[in-house]
């Protein structure tokens, strides 16, 4: 008997059927959905950290007081936070005079205050001070107007750069450059409005002001670390360019050979590091627990061709009597399973789908359906009708034809 042949006998057993085959599915079904969905949402979170988490251009590094990143234990990070000396515009001036590596250096430093603009205020916006080259290592870009310039920074003025957010609130006419907001109690002047960045977790990107850095110290003054961002020169390995900011640093802060880095420097693959094991401990346990559901549904389904084999016995002895083989009545109800199991995989991999595509409509949350998800779905779903079929189409093909054809 051929393979054409075997399965389309397996496709009119199950469509003989339709109300049994279905609720038989049901399981595999709500396996392989589950299973897929959250493939789905791990995947799309990959695709989504490593797209925000990169700010900076491809290979910067971030020099802070201490960054969680560096520690794998959260009292050692707190000890590190009260212990270490703040980063300051000396180590700022160092770096960007001693590097040999890198063709710039930029700092932030940050506080929060409310921006009112006529009557409209938005409240405890994120006021960001900034050198006038920091803009050069982000990928924000801007939406209308220009940069900090050197000019702004060393003559402190009061100009500012408005976040897509504060923008929208404050004008929502898109008339911004050129008007002047206050910053707490203090007039500046709007030099530009920068494109929206979107959210991350749940919390808007665009939410800030920019200042110039040396503006922000005579305001705020220079109570708070700064956070320096370094950018290799081309081709330039980056651990190379930590090596050397290492050097410098450890120099200023006078630490001895035994004594640890008072200061974390980090880049886009270690924070991205972070995501990717906490994804990886969420697959690891969610994965198998959501992989029951299709042991479950394997279960059923070998129950059903149990039923189905009772059923069918004087079918087979028929069979058997006209000269079918043994393997062709083994072919022939694992070929039932299989495709049962199978289609089973296929509808839920679409109800998956179809499912976090709304989901990710109304809450934004990311989706991303990889092709392995796909090829693993189908591959698991076929292997569990296999799996649990081989114990009822062997029941079936050992049976006597005799004793077959003398069932009622």
């Amino acid at each position: 008997m051929s393979w054409y042949e075997v399965f389309r006998l397996a496709f009119d057993a199950i469509r003989a059927h339709k109300l049994r085959s279905f609720l038989t599915l049901l399981g595999i079904i709500i396996g392989v959905a589950s299973v897929t969905a959250v493939a789905t949402v791990i995947e799309g979170f990959s695709e989504y950290v490593s797209e925000k988490v990169a700010v900076y251009g491809a290979g910067a590094l971030t020099v802070e007081k201490a960054a969680f990143q560096g520690f794998t234990d959260f009292e050692k990070f707190l000890r590190a936070i009260q212990r270490n000396p703040d980063l300051t515009t000396e180590d700022l001036q160092a770096l960007r005079e001693r590097l040999t590596l890198a063709d710039e250096v930029a700092a932030q430093d940050g506080s929060a205050a409310d921006v009112r603009y006529g009557n409209t205020v938005v409240a405890t916006v994120g006021i960001q001070g900034v050198t006038a080259n920091f803009n050069d290592l982000s990928t924000v870009e801007l939406a209308a107007g220009r940069v900090i310039s050197p000019f702004d920074e060393d003559n402190r003025r009061a100009v500012c750069i408005l976040g897509a957010d504060i923008a929208k609130e404050l004008f929502p006419r898109g008339d911004a450059v050129g008007k002047t907001v206050k910053l707490g109690r203090d007039p500046y002047e709007v030099i530009g409005v920068a494109k929206p960045l979107g959210t991350f977790l749940g919390q808007s990107q665009d939410n800030y002001v920019q200042i110039p850095l040396s503006t922000f110290h005579k305001v705020y003054g220079e109570r708070r670390s700064l956070t320096l961002y370094v950018r290799p020169r081309r081709g330039m390995d980056s651990e190379l360019v930590a090596d050397e900011i290492r050097t410098i640093l450890r120099t200023r802060h006078h630490l001895s050979p035994a004594e640890e880095d008072d200061f974390s420097i980090t880049s886009d693959p270690a924070t991205q590091g972070i995501f990717t094991t906490l994804l990886a401990t969420v697959s690891a346990v969610v994965l198998p627990i959501t992989g029951i559901s299709l042991v479950v549904g394997g279960i059923v389904i070998m129950n059903i061709m149990l039923v189905s084999v009772t059923e069918r016995t004087r079918e087979i002895g028929i069979r058997k009597s006209l000269g079918a083989r043994r393997r062709d009545i083994l072919r022939q109800f694992l070929a039932e399973s299989a495709l049962l199991s199978l289609i089973g995989g296929m509808i839920g991999l679409a109800l998956a789908y179809v499912v976090m595509l709304v989901v990710s409509h109304f809450s934004g949350l990311p989706v991303a359906l990889p092709l392995w998800a796909v090829a693993l779905a189908l591959l698991v779903s076929g292997g569990v009708g296999l799996f649990f079929g081989i114990y009822p189409a062997n029941k079936a093909a050992r049976l006597d034809p005799i004793q077959a054809l003398r069932a009622d």
